[in-house]
């Protein structure tokens, strides 16, 4: 038997891939399990993800912020829509990106069919939604007039930001630059004992 602790029993938590309930399910799990055995300081959850299901990611975010034990949040690769929503409810000041870290920021899309009257609830609900993603992002980055959200972060169109540029608009708290590597100095020969 291996003494050798796993990241899981370090508090550290993955979210690679989509947001979806395969992926969003053994972290809540975890995130419920680390609060009952009360067991660490805080939690970390790395992510690399392109987003999904935006009501999977709210299940996330709501046991994010009932848990005791804080969540520090890094984004490495690719932080995208849903997943970036789940690196803005990280703890604040842990929440870090890694410097070359895309992240995306854009409205959230839907694919409704059916009925007049279909459509018309479906967009009820849509609407509560945008709700919600407005609240969250005001509540996380700070940013609280509607309008400048719209025009900075949540416009029609994709918006692409850089780890520094999303620091800046407040969805992280800061970018992580990476340990410099030392190599190995070459032995210094002293030329005088060179025959």
């Amino acid at each position: 038997m291996s003494n050798t602790p796993s990241l899981e029993d370090e508090g550290v938590l993955m979210l690679f891939g989509p947001v979806a309930g395969s992926s969003v399910e053994p972290l809540i799990r975890r995130i419920l399990e680390h609060n009952l055995r009360r067991d660490r300081p805080h939690l970390r959850l790395y992510i690399n993800s392109p987003g999904g299901s935006v009501d999977q990611g709210f299940a996330l975010l709501d046991i994010m912020a009932w848990s005791r034990i804080p969540i520090y949040t890094t984004g490495m690769g690719q932080i995208a829509s849903m997943a970036l929503m789940v690196l803005m409810a990280g703890a604040r000041g842990h929440r870090t990106l890694l410097p070359r870290t895309s992240v995306l920021s854009h409205r959230f899309s839907t694919t409704v069919a059916g009925t007049h009257a279909d459509l018309l609830a479906s967009r009820v609900h849509e609407d509560h939604v945008y709700s919600r993603i407005l609240d969250h992002y005001a509540r996380c980055t700070g940013i609280v007039d509607r309008l400048r959200l719209e025009s900075e972060l949540l416009r029609p169109t994709d918006r692409w930001l850089t780890a520094p540029e999303a620091v800046t608009l407040g969805l992280a708290d800061q970018v992580l630059e990476q340990p410099q590597v030392i190599a190995n100095p070459q032995p210094q020969v002293d030329v005088s004992l060179v025959h």
